[in-house]
């Protein structure tokens, strides 16, 4: 995985400041937030043990955050 977010200056641009106006810095922040919370309710709710669930969080990150930017 790279360093990089994948919610980049460019995808903001594209689809978020035309119609609001808030920091590419404060999306990125809500975006990290937002999942942090998803994975915090899936470890307290999926009954999977914990091999289970770190398997569906790092599928869900892969998803949620890919590696490429052919896949965003």
């Amino acid at each position: 995985m790279t360093d990089q977010h994948p919610l980049t200056n460019e995808v903001i641009h594209r689809e978020f400041l035309p119609k609001c106006c808030y920091r590419e810095d404060d999306l990125r922040a809500a975006a990290d937030w937002q999942l942090k919370q998803v994975i915090d309710w899936l470890r307290h709710n999926l009954h999977l043990g914990p091999t289970g669930v770190d398997y569906v969080v790092e599928n869900l990150r892969e998803a949620i955050r890919p590696t490429t930017q052919e896949d965003n």
